[in-house]
Formats: C-alpha cells, structure tokens, sequence
C-alpha cells in the first residue's frame, strides 16, 4: 500500500559505515524501524534529517508483515530553528527522546500522542522561556500513557497511587507541600500559562526527579534515564 506519512524521529542507530536504522513514532503506522542510507561523511546531505525529534515527511510501500517500513524521499515536515542552537532546548531535546527511546514500545500505535509530540516540539521550538517545558511535558504525556494525575483534594502527591491525599503516605514516594501543590496547579495548563509561571530551581529540579519516578512506578522495566544529568547540568 502506497501512502504518504509523517513519522518523528525517536532513534538513530549505525548499522554499517553506509545504513542508519531509524525508529520513528509515525502517524497511522505507530512505532516503526526503517532502514536509510546515510554515509558518515561530514557532506552527506542526509544526516540532519535524523536527528533527534526531528518532524519528517515521507513516502512508503507499506506491508504490514514487513519487520522494517521502507521510506522513500524523507523531507522535513516542520523545519525546526532553535533546538539545535539553544543549549536549554538542546538538553530538553536530548532528554524528551530518550523517555520517548524508553518508553515506546516496537509496533505501539496512538495518533493523539503523535499529534501531541509534534505539537509539543513545535512549542519548545518556538518557547521564549523553555525552563518549565520538560516538565509541562512529563504531565501531559502521563495522559497518552494513562496514569494522568487525579486532581482530588490532599497536600501530599502519591506518585504510587496517581493521586492526591490528605494523609502523608506510608512509602517514600510521594511529593509534600510546597511541590505538591505547584505540581496540582500544573494540571490541565496549556503551555502558555505552564510557561508563565516562576518557579524556583530547587522546586523544578525536585518536580523533575518526582515525575521521572512516577513514570518508573507506573510503565515496566523503565531504565535509569541518564540526560536527566545533563538537565541539571544546564540549570545549576
């Protein structure tokens, strides 16, 4: 079957001095692998097409008992202008791929998240202040995997139980006040507003480590994510 997709690039691996395997999250076909030919010369005019989060377009003879979808004419979809420039945006980038590289399973399909990846890398692109964006990210991307904080009443977050509470949980791994409650005033905000708020260093560093452990409690065999060092790197 002939068609024209779009796929965000997730993961570049060498295969050999002349052919790159991709995996791409692709609109209408999920989490796929293909193989490109792309040299490892400084001039190969291919290379900047896969790197990480990169928005492509392409054509495909797509077989659905193919292991590997073939791309044909792989352009850029939304040209992108800061994250390869911006080191906030970069260590974001490098970051956001690989929980994307960790959490994606080979085959999973869910157009609301594709569409909402594209959307969310075309609004780090664009962000005048990017330094809440990893975490408005790691919310909203809870929804697409289905463990979305429930916004009940409570000073304590349960990160086990997907929850706030009133009562102080009996294992370590929750979120107390004031975390817990800029976390539950996160929830539901559409980047505009998550981006206007101010937020201190050592609230964002213990939101981002909290959320990361949320996504390990609730997504199997989840690996130690080792950007996260890079983030803190960046803003300390």
């Amino acid at each position: 079957m002939h068609l024209t997709a779009q796929g965000i690039v997730i993961q570049t691996i060498r295969y050999s001095d002349s052919k790159l395997i991709i995996k791409l999250l692709c609109s209408n076909l999920g989490y796929k692998s293909c193989m490109v030919r792309s040299s490892k010369r400084p001039t190969n005019s291919t290379q900047h097409l896969f790197q990480p989060l990169r928005i492509l377009e392409f054509d495909t003879d797509y077989q659905e008992v193919n292991k590997f979808i073939s791309i044909k004419t792989p352009r850029l979809a939304a040209p992108l202008h800061n994250l390869t420039t911006d080191p906030v945006k970069m260590a974001m980038t490098l970051f956001m791929d690989e929980v994307l590289a960790k959490t994606l399973a080979d085959d999973y399909a869910n157009d609301r998240l594709f569409f909402f990846l594209k959307n969310s890398i075309l609004l780090l692109d664009d962000a005048i202040n990017p330094k809440n964006f990893h975490l408005w990210w790691l919310i909203e991307i809870t929804r697409y995997y289905g463990f979305y904080p429930s916004k009940s009443e409570g000073d304590y977050f349960d990160l086990q139980q997907a929850q706030f509470t009133g009562m102080r949980p009996a294992h370590p791994h929750y979120l107390e006040q004031p975390a817990s409650g800029i976390l539950f005033s996160m929830l539901d905000l559409e980047w505009p507003q998550a981006q206007s708020l101010e937020l201190h260093s050592s609230i964002r560093k213990q939101l981002l480590y909290a959320l990361v452990t949320y996504l390990k409690l609730h997504l199997d065999n989840l690996r130690e994510i080792k950007s996260l060092d890079v983030l803190h790197a960046v803003f300390h």
